[in-house]
Protein backbone atom coordinates (compact mmCIF):
# COMPACT_ATOMS: atom_id res chain seq x y z
CA UNK A 1 0.00 0.00 0.00
CA UNK A 2 1.21 3.40 -0.98
CA UNK A 3 2.68 5.51 2.05
CA UNK A 4 0.34 8.51 2.79
CA UNK A 5 1.97 11.94 1.40
CA UNK A 6 3.06 14.74 3.11
CA UNK A 7 3.74 18.15 1.91
CA UNK A 8 6.73 17.93 1.19
CA UNK A 9 7.21 14.42 -0.27
CA UNK A 10 4.47 15.15 -2.89
CA UNK A 11 6.36 18.31 -4.21
CA UNK A 12 7.12 18.22 -8.06
CA UNK A 13 8.95 19.78 -10.33
CA UNK A 14 9.74 20.52 -14.15
CA UNK A 15 11.01 16.86 -14.27
CA UNK A 16 8.75 14.91 -12.53
CA UNK A 17 6.00 15.96 -14.83
CA UNK A 18 8.43 15.14 -17.85
CA UNK A 19 8.83 12.16 -16.67
CA UNK A 20 4.88 11.54 -16.27
CA UNK A 21 3.95 12.85 -19.70
CA UNK A 22 6.98 10.77 -21.18
CA UNK A 23 5.31 7.83 -19.63
CA UNK A 24 1.91 8.76 -20.77
CA UNK A 25 3.53 8.39 -24.59
CA UNK A 26 5.62 5.19 -23.89
CA UNK A 27 4.29 3.73 -20.78
CA UNK A 28 6.98 1.00 -21.16
CA UNK A 29 9.96 3.08 -22.55
CA UNK A 30 13.30 2.11 -20.93
CA UNK A 31 13.82 4.78 -18.41
CA UNK A 32 17.82 5.03 -20.24
CA UNK A 33 16.00 5.79 -23.49
CA UNK A 34 13.69 8.52 -21.05
CA UNK A 35 16.47 9.97 -19.45
CA UNK A 36 18.72 10.93 -22.68
CA UNK A 37 15.41 12.39 -24.11
CA UNK A 38 15.25 14.58 -20.61
CA UNK A 39 18.47 14.72 -20.35
CA UNK A 40 19.04 13.04 -17.06
CA UNK A 41 20.84 9.73 -16.09
CA UNK A 42 19.01 6.73 -16.40
CA UNK A 43 19.46 6.00 -12.35
CA UNK A 44 17.49 9.47 -11.77
CA UNK A 45 14.93 9.12 -14.50
CA UNK A 46 14.14 5.52 -12.89
CA UNK A 47 14.33 7.06 -8.93
CA UNK A 48 12.22 9.73 -9.97
CA UNK A 49 9.47 7.40 -11.19
CA UNK A 50 9.70 4.89 -8.09
CA UNK A 51 8.84 7.36 -5.98
CA UNK A 52 5.72 8.46 -7.66
CA UNK A 53 4.61 5.30 -7.62
CA UNK A 54 5.36 4.89 -4.14
CA UNK A 55 3.53 7.53 -2.77
CA UNK A 56 0.65 6.97 -4.93
CA UNK A 57 0.81 9.43 -7.24
CA UNK A 58 1.11 7.49 -10.61
CA UNK A 59 1.53 3.78 -11.74
CA UNK A 60 2.11 2.05 -14.99
CA UNK A 61 -0.27 -0.40 -16.19
CA UNK A 62 -1.45 -2.41 -18.76
CA UNK A 63 -4.94 -3.74 -19.26
CA UNK A 64 -6.97 -5.67 -22.01
CA UNK A 65 -8.34 -3.20 -24.45
CA UNK A 66 -12.49 -4.66 -24.76
CA UNK A 67 -13.88 -2.13 -27.47
CA UNK A 68 -10.96 -4.87 -29.31
CA UNK A 69 -12.79 -7.95 -28.18
CA UNK A 70 -15.30 -9.73 -30.57
CA UNK A 71 -18.63 -8.97 -28.75
CA UNK A 72 -17.54 -6.77 -26.16
CA UNK A 73 -18.29 -2.98 -25.66
CA UNK A 74 -17.73 -0.47 -23.22
CA UNK A 75 -20.50 1.38 -21.41
CA UNK A 76 -20.91 4.66 -19.45
CA UNK A 77 -23.46 3.82 -16.65
CA UNK A 78 -24.93 6.44 -14.48
CA UNK A 79 -26.30 5.74 -11.06
CA UNK A 80 -28.86 7.72 -9.03
CA UNK A 81 -28.85 5.80 -5.50
CA UNK A 82 -30.60 6.02 -2.27
CA UNK A 83 -29.75 8.85 0.21
CA UNK A 84 -26.54 7.38 2.13
CA UNK A 85 -25.73 4.42 -0.12
CA UNK A 86 -23.79 5.90 -3.20
CA UNK A 87 -20.31 5.27 -1.53
CA UNK A 88 -21.07 1.50 -0.04
CA UNK A 89 -22.43 0.91 -3.76
CA UNK A 90 -19.05 3.14 -5.30
CA UNK A 91 -17.18 0.69 -3.30
CA UNK A 92 -18.36 -2.12 -3.88
CA UNK A 93 -18.37 -1.55 -7.52
CA UNK A 94 -14.79 -0.78 -7.60
CA UNK A 95 -13.69 -4.26 -6.56
CA UNK A 96 -15.30 -5.66 -9.74
CA UNK A 97 -12.66 -6.82 -12.45
CA UNK A 98 -15.43 -5.63 -15.34
CA UNK A 99 -15.50 -2.15 -14.28
CA UNK A 100 -13.37 1.11 -14.19
CA UNK A 101 -13.31 4.92 -13.83
CA UNK A 102 -15.65 4.72 -10.55
CA UNK A 103 -16.82 8.17 -8.94
CA UNK A 104 -19.25 9.56 -6.68
CA UNK A 105 -20.32 12.87 -7.76
CA UNK A 106 -23.51 15.39 -8.12
CA UNK A 107 -23.85 15.87 -4.42
CA UNK A 108 -22.72 12.54 -3.50
CA UNK A 109 -26.17 10.82 -4.75
CA UNK A 110 -24.82 10.00 -8.17
CA UNK A 111 -22.30 7.20 -9.39
CA UNK A 112 -20.60 7.34 -12.66
CA UNK A 113 -18.69 4.29 -13.80
CA UNK A 114 -17.37 2.73 -16.56
CA UNK A 115 -18.38 -0.77 -17.20
CA UNK A 116 -17.13 -3.27 -19.72
CA UNK A 117 -19.70 -5.68 -21.30
CA UNK A 118 -20.05 -8.74 -23.40
CA UNK A 119 -22.62 -9.58 -25.81
CA UNK A 120 -24.68 -12.34 -24.87
CA UNK A 121 -24.16 -12.44 -20.91
CA UNK A 122 -25.98 -11.33 -17.72
CA UNK A 123 -22.99 -8.85 -16.12
CA UNK A 124 -23.25 -6.31 -14.69
CA UNK A 125 -25.54 -4.25 -16.33
CA UNK A 126 -28.48 -6.50 -16.05
CA UNK A 127 -28.36 -6.36 -12.46
CA UNK A 128 -27.61 -3.06 -11.81
CA UNK A 129 -31.39 -1.54 -11.87
CA UNK A 130 -32.44 -4.67 -9.91
CA UNK A 131 -30.08 -3.17 -6.56
CA UNK A 132 -32.61 -2.33 -3.73
CA UNK A 133 -30.48 0.76 -3.35
CA UNK A 134 -30.14 1.86 -6.90
CA UNK A 135 -32.97 4.32 -7.74
CA UNK A 136 -32.22 5.05 -11.57
CA UNK A 137 -29.96 3.59 -14.34
CA UNK A 138 -28.37 5.17 -17.58
CA UNK A 139 -26.30 3.07 -19.65
CA UNK A 140 -24.25 5.04 -22.57
CA UNK A 141 -22.40 2.59 -24.91
CA UNK A 142 -18.87 4.44 -25.99
CA UNK A 143 -18.87 4.33 -29.69
CA UNK A 144 -16.05 6.42 -30.21
CA UNK A 145 -12.83 7.94 -28.44
CA UNK A 146 -11.59 10.96 -29.23
CA UNK A 147 -7.82 11.12 -29.39
CA UNK A 148 -6.11 14.73 -29.39
CA UNK A 149 -3.35 16.78 -28.37
CA UNK A 150 -5.27 17.39 -25.02
CA UNK A 151 -5.23 13.31 -24.03
CA UNK A 152 -1.38 13.06 -24.25
CA UNK A 153 -0.85 16.94 -22.45
CA UNK A 154 -3.02 17.16 -19.79
CA UNK A 155 -0.99 16.11 -16.85
CA UNK A 156 2.10 17.85 -17.95
CA UNK A 157 1.00 21.25 -17.98
CA UNK A 158 3.47 23.55 -19.18
CA UNK A 159 6.38 21.48 -18.45
CA UNK A 160 4.81 18.79 -21.11
CA UNK A 161 7.16 17.71 -23.78
CA UNK A 162 8.16 18.85 -27.57
CA UNK A 163 7.03 17.46 -30.71
CA UNK A 164 10.95 16.34 -31.08
CA UNK A 165 10.95 14.88 -27.61
CA UNK A 166 7.91 13.09 -28.38
CA UNK A 167 8.82 11.61 -31.65
CA UNK A 168 11.48 10.46 -29.85
CA UNK A 169 9.55 8.32 -27.15
CA UNK A 170 6.89 7.11 -29.73
CA UNK A 171 7.71 3.95 -31.87
CA UNK A 172 5.02 3.07 -34.13
CA UNK A 173 3.33 -0.25 -33.74
CA UNK A 174 3.76 -2.78 -36.57
CA UNK A 175 0.82 -4.02 -38.01
CA UNK A 176 -0.30 -7.56 -37.38
CA UNK A 177 -1.27 -9.77 -40.53
CA UNK A 178 -2.61 -12.46 -38.26
CA UNK A 179 -5.35 -12.88 -36.24
CA UNK A 180 -4.51 -13.24 -32.74
CA UNK A 181 -6.71 -14.03 -29.90
CA UNK A 182 -6.96 -13.89 -25.71
CA UNK A 183 -7.54 -17.23 -23.79
CA UNK A 184 -7.39 -17.96 -20.11
CA UNK A 185 -3.35 -18.84 -20.40
CA UNK A 186 -3.17 -15.08 -20.57
CA UNK A 187 -4.72 -13.78 -17.21
CA UNK A 188 -1.41 -14.28 -15.05
CA UNK A 189 0.25 -12.25 -17.82
CA UNK A 190 -2.79 -9.55 -17.80
CA UNK A 191 -3.24 -9.59 -14.13
CA UNK A 192 0.67 -9.05 -13.53
CA UNK A 193 0.81 -5.98 -15.83
CA UNK A 194 -1.99 -4.76 -14.26
CA UNK A 195 -0.34 -4.66 -11.27
CA UNK A 196 3.22 -2.92 -12.82
CA UNK A 197 2.74 -2.24 -16.30
CA UNK A 198 6.59 -1.95 -16.79
CA UNK A 199 7.25 -5.57 -15.18
CA UNK A 200 10.37 -6.75 -16.24
CA UNK A 201 9.71 -9.97 -19.05
CA UNK A 202 11.91 -11.86 -15.93
CA UNK A 203 9.07 -10.60 -13.58
CA UNK A 204 6.70 -11.76 -16.02
CA UNK A 205 8.30 -15.05 -16.99
CA UNK A 206 8.00 -15.79 -13.16
CA UNK A 207 4.21 -14.66 -12.62
CA UNK A 208 2.96 -16.68 -15.65
CA UNK A 209 5.84 -19.94 -15.37
CA UNK A 210 6.57 -19.33 -18.86
CA UNK A 211 9.68 -18.95 -20.06
CA UNK A 212 10.78 -14.65 -20.68
CA UNK A 213 11.20 -15.27 -24.35
CA UNK A 214 7.63 -16.52 -24.22
CA UNK A 215 6.84 -13.62 -22.04
CA UNK A 216 7.79 -11.15 -24.52
CA UNK A 217 6.73 -12.71 -27.26
CA UNK A 218 3.21 -12.83 -26.31
CA UNK A 219 2.94 -9.06 -24.58
CA UNK A 220 4.69 -7.95 -28.15
CA UNK A 221 1.24 -9.95 -30.38
CA UNK A 222 -1.13 -8.66 -28.56
CA UNK A 223 0.09 -5.15 -28.14
CA UNK A 224 0.42 -5.26 -31.65
CA UNK A 225 -2.90 -6.27 -32.13
CA UNK A 226 -4.10 -3.68 -30.17
CA UNK A 227 -5.10 -6.31 -27.33
CA UNK A 228 -3.46 -5.18 -24.82
CA UNK A 229 -2.55 -1.52 -23.89
CA UNK A 230 -0.40 0.39 -21.77
CA UNK A 231 -1.03 3.85 -19.79
CA UNK A 232 -0.60 5.33 -16.62
CA UNK A 233 -3.11 6.03 -13.70
CA UNK A 234 -2.61 9.35 -11.62
CA UNK A 235 -3.72 11.09 -9.01
CA UNK A 236 -5.73 14.32 -9.92
CA UNK A 237 -5.45 15.80 -6.51
CA UNK A 238 -1.80 14.67 -5.74
CA UNK A 239 -0.88 16.92 -9.40
CA UNK A 240 -2.87 19.55 -8.53
CA UNK A 241 -6.20 19.39 -10.12
CA UNK A 242 -8.97 20.00 -6.97
CA UNK A 243 -11.66 20.58 -9.81
CA UNK A 244 -12.53 17.32 -11.66
CA UNK A 245 -15.85 17.40 -13.37
CA UNK A 246 -18.02 15.10 -16.20
CA UNK A 247 -19.34 17.11 -19.30
CA UNK A 248 -22.34 15.96 -21.38
CA UNK A 249 -22.62 17.38 -24.67
CA UNK A 250 -25.21 17.18 -26.90
CA UNK A 251 -24.57 18.00 -30.39
CA UNK A 252 -26.52 17.26 -34.01
CA UNK A 253 -25.32 14.21 -35.30
CA UNK A 254 -23.57 16.17 -37.97
CA UNK A 255 -21.39 17.69 -35.84
CA UNK A 256 -19.98 15.03 -33.42
CA UNK A 257 -17.20 13.97 -35.13
CA UNK A 258 -15.59 17.58 -35.43
CA UNK A 259 -16.96 18.94 -32.48
CA UNK A 260 -15.82 16.03 -30.77
CA UNK A 261 -11.97 16.34 -32.22
CA UNK A 262 -12.07 19.75 -31.59
CA UNK A 263 -12.83 18.70 -27.92
CA UNK A 264 -9.55 16.17 -27.87
CA UNK A 265 -7.32 19.20 -28.53
CA UNK A 266 -8.48 20.99 -25.01
CA UNK A 267 -5.85 20.39 -22.80
CA UNK A 268 -8.15 20.89 -19.92
CA UNK A 269 -9.87 17.44 -21.23
CA UNK A 270 -8.12 14.18 -20.16
CA UNK A 271 -10.51 11.52 -21.85
CA UNK A 272 -13.62 12.37 -24.63
CA UNK A 273 -15.62 10.09 -26.36
CA UNK A 274 -19.02 9.39 -28.40
CA UNK A 275 -21.67 7.57 -26.44
CA UNK A 276 -25.45 6.59 -27.17
CA UNK A 277 -27.88 8.87 -25.22
CA UNK A 278 -29.34 12.73 -25.78
CA UNK A 279 -26.16 13.41 -24.49
CA UNK A 280 -24.07 12.45 -27.21
CA UNK A 281 -20.47 13.37 -25.98
CA UNK A 282 -18.80 13.15 -22.63
CA UNK A 283 -15.87 14.19 -21.58
CA UNK A 284 -13.81 14.55 -18.19
CA UNK A 285 -12.37 18.29 -17.23
CA UNK A 286 -9.70 18.43 -15.30
CA UNK A 287 -9.15 21.89 -13.28
CA UNK A 288 -7.20 23.77 -10.51
CA UNK A 289 -9.96 24.80 -8.97
CA UNK A 290 -13.81 25.46 -10.21
CA UNK A 291 -12.90 29.18 -10.86
CA UNK A 292 -10.81 27.51 -14.03
CA UNK A 293 -13.44 25.32 -14.25
CA UNK A 294 -15.81 28.12 -15.27
CA UNK A 295 -13.17 30.11 -17.23
CA UNK A 296 -13.31 26.73 -19.42
CA UNK A 297 -16.63 26.51 -19.80
CA UNK A 298 -17.12 29.88 -20.90
CA UNK A 299 -14.13 30.49 -23.08
CA UNK A 300 -13.38 27.35 -24.78
CA UNK A 301 -16.36 25.21 -24.63
CA UNK A 302 -18.42 28.35 -25.48
CA UNK A 303 -16.48 29.47 -28.36
CA UNK A 304 -17.72 25.70 -29.84
CA UNK A 305 -21.02 27.13 -31.35
CA UNK A 306 -22.63 23.77 -32.51
CA UNK A 307 -22.55 22.57 -28.53
CA UNK A 308 -25.99 22.90 -28.20
CA UNK A 309 -25.91 22.06 -24.17
CA UNK A 310 -23.57 20.92 -21.83
CA UNK A 311 -24.32 19.68 -18.19
CA UNK A 312 -21.33 19.86 -15.92
CA UNK A 313 -21.05 17.02 -13.26
CA UNK A 314 -18.90 17.73 -10.42
CA UNK A 315 -16.73 14.92 -9.37
CA UNK A 316 -17.05 14.59 -5.59
CA UNK A 317 -15.09 11.46 -5.17
CA UNK A 318 -12.40 8.83 -7.30
CA UNK A 319 -12.75 5.40 -5.97
CA UNK A 320 -11.19 3.55 -8.50
CA UNK A 321 -9.32 5.15 -11.93
CA UNK A 322 -8.45 2.93 -15.00
CA UNK A 323 -7.21 -0.24 -12.72
CA UNK A 324 -6.22 1.31 -9.29
CA UNK A 325 -8.11 1.34 -6.43
CA UNK A 326 -8.24 5.45 -4.60
CA UNK A 327 -8.17 6.20 -0.84
CA UNK A 328 -8.56 9.97 -0.07
CA UNK A 329 -7.03 10.80 -3.55
CA UNK A 330 -3.95 8.08 -3.24
CA UNK A 331 -4.03 5.23 -5.40
CA UNK A 332 -4.05 2.03 -3.54
CA UNK A 333 -2.91 -0.33 -6.62
CA UNK A 334 -5.34 -2.72 -8.81
CA UNK A 335 -7.23 -5.20 -6.98
CA UNK A 336 -5.10 -7.79 -4.77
Amino acid sequence: MPARMTSESATFDRLDRQILHGLQLAPRVPFARLGAVLGVSEQTAARRYQRMRTLGIARVFGAVDHARLPGAATWMVRLTCRPGTAMPTAEALARRPDTSWVMVGAGGAELTTSIAAVAGQQGLLHHLPRAANVLSVSAHQILHRFAGRGEADWIAGDDRLDDDQRRELITPLEEVTINIDMSQEDEPLINALAHDGRASFAALADATGWTQRRAASRLNALTAAGLLRFDVDTSATALGFHAVAHLWFTVAPADLASVGARLADHQQLAWAAAVTGSANIVAVALSTDAAALYDYLTTEVAAIPEVRNCETVPVLTRVKQAVSLVDNGILRGPLA
